[in-house]
């Protein structure tokens, strides 16, 4: 699926239609932002993607199908969207999961941090003929505290704090006064602690006042929100031998987290070990596959030991980090895989699956009600695809 300007960034809203659904089709929810030609021209999108039928009988011959084919019917899935006008590109978006309050921030080039109420169009979709207010068109708040410095960086905490870093190496706290969603306090004082570019953060699943932070400064930091002096608990030094792009906290296995770097390389980390007996950062599992930058990871949130990562490289690969081959099933998978130059590559036994076909992957979301079904964005369009493996 493509829009009329490439959306960098985006992430799926919570719906009413059902948790751990399989059942084809499929409907889903998101939002995007857009990066415009012109800094007038971008808008916050938010998309109803319905039809999403399987395409297995592009393969098969008329007389291969069968009444069990029912699901797979081949029918054009159905884009219909709703849009708000934004000031500048938006370099990230994240939407706090909620299907009551679905809050969606808008990181944008200019600095600032805009906050939306979706609610009041995700009715327009659910009800046709719903009339959508012009107040539900422009965000409700406007964090100021990075000044003119842009940034990537943010996550939701579930109780609707939101947490955003910068280019510049601050990160800022964002509360929310009450449940309406209406009234938001930036704090002014930022956690000070990286040296450049924070990257990408992530609140921890477990602890209410915790969250994890990477940076070009090629550190991961811990942090708790409480502490006076704004300062980071737990330092990761040298984690990557380059920039740190991505984080991910498992929501299952609560002290494993990964991370994505700009060389290629993906680590994962148990949080009770950091270091090892040198005090030297040692990750649980380290893998390079992608031959360019990690660009987007996470978890599964249905299998703790599945992950997701999407590269430079225009390539999306699945993940189980819980398989474990004897010697003789290692021997065979090494001779498994031959590259498009006929060289022989060692595919690692961990690699389930591997997506292509779209140019620039920049982030990549598995949706959080439907078992196994993952979508990426990439400026030659969204993907959206469940495998076999999950």
């Amino acid at each position: 699926m493509t829009t009329q300007w490439p959306c960098l960034s985006f992430d799926f809203v919570p719906d009413n239609l059902g948790n751990n659904r399989s059942m084809f089709p499929h409907t889903m929810y998101a939002v995007a932002g857009t990066q415009a030609d012109r800094a007038y021209k971008n808008q916050v999108i938010l998309m109803k993607w319905s039809q999403l039928h399987r395409t297995i009988n592009d393969d098969k011959s008329d007389e291969d199908k069968d009444d069990d084919d029912i699901n797979d019917l081949d029918e054009d899935p159905i884009l219909e969207t709703k849009t708000m006008r934004h000031q500048g590109g938006v370099n990230r978006v994240r939407v706090l999961q909620s299907y009551q309050s679905p809050l969606a921030a808008t990181w944008a080039d200019t600095g600032k941090v805009h906050i939306w109420d979706t609610k009041k169009l995700m009715n327009a979709f659910e009800n046709p003929g719903t009339q959508v207010p012009a107040s539900a068109q422009q965000p409700l708040f406007t964090i100021a505290s990075h000044g003119n410095t842009e940034g990537y960086s943010m996550d939701w905490n579930a109780d609707g704090r939101l947490l955003t870093g910068d280019c510049g190496s601050n990160i800022y706290l964002t509360t929310r006064r009450n449940d309406t969603g209406s009234n938001f306090v930036a704090d002014r004082t930022p956690f000070r602690g990286h040296k450049a570019s924070v990257e990408d953060i992530q609140w921890s699943p477990e602890e209410g006042s915790v969250f994890a932070s990477s940076s070009v400064d090629q550190t991961i930091k811990i942090w708790d929100v409480r502490a006076a002096n704004h300062g980071f608990a737990l330092d990761v030094p040298n984690a990557h031998d380059s920039d740190i792009n991505v984080i991910s906290w498992n929501r299952k296995s609560r002290y494993l987290l990964a991370s994505g770097g700009d060389n290629g390389d993906f680590k994962v980390w148990d949080m009770r070990k950091w270091g090892d007996s040198n005090g030297r950062s040692t990750p649980a599992a380290e893998f390079k596959w992608h031959r360019k930058a990690i660009t987007s990871i996470e978890w599964c949130p249905n299998d703790e030991s599945v992950l997701a990562v999407a590269g430079a490289d225009d390539q999306i690969t699945l993940w189980d980090l819980a398989v474990e081959l004897d010697a003789e099933e290692e021997a065979r998978h090494r001779e498994a895989m031959v590259g498009s130059d006929g060289t022989r590559r060692e595919v690692p036994a961990q690699l389930l699956f591997i997506h292509q076909g779209q140019q620039n992957i920049k982030e990549l979301h598995w949706h959080p009600q439907i078992h196994g079904a993952l979508a990426s964005t990439a400026a030659s369009g969204f993907n959206i695809f469940k495998t076999i493996s999950v």
